[in-house]
């Protein structure tokens, strides 16, 4: 039976992994949802540039028939002008007449700003629409590739967890309810490499013997963290190292 601390290299190897797959494998929704959420954005804001073209075309046809009711009021007012019988009549309509050109004024300038307007948005109609149109050309590929890519990674994981089964296959049976115990606690976090002596997931150092236990593969669990200890590459190279300078 293979020692535990060599195992639990494994199993952390191919834990960690898998964590990192359904991580990327859950943002792939969340991703197509933004692009979805951006077409829609675009396509209320387009609707709402030809909304506002229509209404500018409305508003000046209103504008346009108001300016000649008025020049057909300043006529009326003329007329009558020119038949008042005496002069208070005439200083009245006068006043009136002033009124009304001042409001023919306001509204010609009105529809000249808004035939500026429409035109200039007219003009800017087919960009509006060329960009749409590319942005969901773009939003389509990227769904695409975004769901060609969820199925790949579902694939890794599926194979990643087979070999994460298998290394945890390898525990034995005094081990594997401790070890499952601690996995249901920290899930993918459950196993630790030391970094020199010192526990890389609580930064707590831990004692001589039982960095011997861990140099010897045993099973070790944290005193402070609860975490499973194992030697890192560094970690196990550096002891190699140094027990081969010791032996010569």
């Amino acid at each position: 039976m293979t020692e535990p601390g060599i195992i639990f290299k494994e199993i952390h190897k191919y834990s960690k992994h898998a964590f990192e797959l359904q991580e990327h494998i859950g943002r792939i929704p969340r991703q197509i949802k933004a692009q979805k959420t951006r077409i829609e954005r675009m396509e209320k804001e387009f609707k709402d540039f030809q909304d506002h073209l229509k209404k500018l075309k409305v508003s000046i046809h209103e504008k346009e028939v108001s300016f000649k009711e008025l020049n057909t009021k300043v006529a009326k007012l003329q007329k009558q002008q020119n038949e008042a019988s005496d002069n208070k009549a005439y200083d009245a309509l006068k006043i009136e007449i002033g009124t009304t050109k001042a409001e023919i004024s306001k509204v010609e300038d009105e529809i000249l700003l808004a035939i500026t307007e429409q035109e200039e948005k007219t003009a800017a109609l087919p960009e509006q629409e060329k960009l749409l149109k590319a942005a969901k050309a773009e939003a389509a590929s990227i769904e695409k590739n975004s769901t060609d890519r969820k199925a790949e990674l579902e694939k890794q994981l599926t194979e990643t967890n087979a070999l994460l089964k298998a290394a945890e296959s390898q525990l034995s049976a005094e081990h594997l309810p401790k070890y499952l115990r601690i996995v249901q606690s920290f899930k993918h976090e459950a196993l630790s490499p030391l970094e020199g002596k010192t526990c890389s997931s609580c930064a707590t150092e831990i004692t001589s013997q039982m960095m011997n236990e861990v140099r010897s593969y045993l099973f070790v669990a944290c005193k402070s963290c609860n975490r499973l200890l194992y030697l890192s590459e560094q970690e196990e190279r550096v002891f190699r190292e140094s027990e081969a300078a010791d032996e010569a």
